[in-house]
C-alpha cells in the first residue's frame, strides 16, 4: 500500500509516476493523500530541497518546487533559525541552474518561494541586491530574476504569506525605497533583450505593474 511507504526520494518519485500515469482514478486518491502528508511533515523541508537537487523529471521537480513553496509560505516557523542561512544558500543556487528553470512551473514556484522567504528570514538583508547578483551572469537568467521581482511585490500585497503586520510594514517601507534600483534593472533588461523576446518584454511590464503598487520606479 501507497501510504505505508517511507518517506524517501525513490518514494516520492514513484508516488508522483503514480499520481500522473495510473489510469484508475480511483486508485489516484492514494498517491494524492501520501503526497499531501508528506508536504505537511517536517521532512517535507529537506526531502522538497533533495529532489529539486536531483531533477529526476519534471513531474517530480515541479512538485517539489511546489511542496517547498507551500512550506516557506505556510510553515515557515517550523524552520529553525540556523536552516535558513543554508535554505537562502539552496535557493540562490536553483535559481541559477539553467536546467530547472527552462521550466516555467519550476522557474515560477522557486522565485515565489525566494521572494517569500525573503520577506520572512530577518536575517537576509539584501535579498533583490542578491538575487540580482547571483543571475546577471548570463541573459538566460533574466526571466528567472524578472519571476523573482515580480513576486517580491505581489507577495508583500498578499495574505497568504504569514509575516505579522509589523514585518509587512518593515517590508514595505524597506521595498519602498527600491524605486530607482528597480527601475534601472528593468532598463537595462530593455536595453539587452535579445531579439526582442516578447516573454522577457511582457516580464518586464509585468514586474512594473507589480512594484508601482509599493512605490514610485519612475
Amino acid at each position: 500500500m501507497t501510504s505505508s511507504l517511507d518517506v524517501t526520494p525513490e518514494n516520492f518519485v514513484r508516488v508522483v509516476h503514480m499520481l500522473y500515469h495510473d489510469q484508475d482514478a480511483t486508485r489516484k486518491k492514494i498517491p494524492s493523500e501520501w503526497l499531501l502528508n508528506v508536504q505537511s511533515s517536517l521532512y517535507a523541508w529537506s526531502l522538497a530541497d533533495q529532489l529539486i537537487r536531483m531533477n529526476e523529471n519534471s513531474e517530480v521537480t515541479c512538485l517539489s518546487a511546489q511542496i517547498l513553496r507551500h512550506k516557506i509560505q505556510h510553515n515557515f516557523d517550523e524552520l529553525p533559525v540556523e536552516h535558513c542561512k543554508a535554505l537562502c544558500d539552496s535557493l540562490l543556487d536553483r535559481l541559477s541552474r539553467i536546467e530547472l528553470t527552462r521550466n516555467t512551473t519550476v522557474r515560477v514556484q522557486l522565485a515565489v518561494a525566494t521572494a517569500d522567504l525573503a520577506l520572512q528570514y530577518v536575517g537576509w538583508e539584501k535579498p533583490v541586491e542578491d538575487v540580482v547578483e547571483k543571475l546577471k551572469t548570463s541573459s538566460e537568467h533574466m526571466l528567472t530574476l524578472l519571476e523573482f521581482l515580480t513576486a517580491l511585490p505581489e507577495e508583500l500585497n498578499t495574505s497568504t504569506i504569514r509575516i505579522g503586520e509589523n514585518r509587512r510594514q518593515y517590508c514595505r517601507e524597506k521595498y519602498s525605497n527600491c524605486g530607482k534600483q528597480i527601475h534601472e534593472i528593468l532598463i537595462f533588461l530593455l536595453q539587452v533583450n535579445p531579439s526582442h523576446n516578447e516573454l522577457l518584454f511582457i516580464g518586464i511590464l509585468k514586474c512594473f505593474a507589480s512594484w508601482i503598487t509599493i512605490t514610485s520606479i519612475l
